[in-house]
């Protein structure tokens, strides 16, 4: 126990280590050990000063699945805008139907950086699968809200819109 212990602690003054080489390393680290802890300590990165470490952690934590939408979000809720960019970027890794709610919010925000990577990630997510789209997201949302998402998705990508009206026909 003692031995689980000291690596956790050596871990994660790794995190916080000057040198990014040092720190990639212990984020993989934390990915081998795994459980809530691990888990915990990987979303606390998304609000990481460093760039290349937000992205980096987006990725490993898409791999995590749907589970930790509500975790992502609520660090977001409470983040600067370079941290609701790397939600966005974690969301669009995910991958999941599910996380397009949530991005459509992001569309709104203040930061133009984020807006951008909220397109991206409801993007990459609706290419994935675009009649799973259709026949699992947007039937079963009501007339309203398919009229807006639809009005959004013309927006950003005209294409993606026609090839979407010619999925649900």
């Amino acid at each position: 126990m003692i031995d689980r212990k000291n690596n956790v602690d050596e871990l994660l003054k790794d995190l916080n280590s000057n040198d990014i080489k040092k720190r990639l390393s212990a984020v993989n680290e934390l990915v081998k050990m795994g459980g809530r802890h691990a888990e915990n300590e990987l979303i606390k990165l998304l609000s990481d000063d460093s760039w290349h470490m937000r992205v980096y952690v987006a990725k490993i934590l898409g791999g995590f699945g749907k589970d930790i939408i509500s975790s992502i979000l609520r660090v977001a809720k409470h983040g600067v805008w370079y941290v609701r960019s790397a939600a966005c970027l974690t969301l669009g890794y995910i991958g999941e139907i599910e996380c397009i709610d949530p991005l459509l919010t992001f569309l709104e925000d203040d930061s133009s950086r984020v807006r951008i990577d909220a397109e991206e990630a409801i993007l990459s997510i609706i290419n994935r699968d675009r009649v799973k789209f259709v026949e699992t997201y947007l039937s079963r949302k009501d007339a309203d809200f398919q009229e807006f998402i639809l009005e959004k998705l013309k927006k950003i990508d005209s294409d993606l819109y026609k090839d979407i009206l010619d999925e649900g026909s």
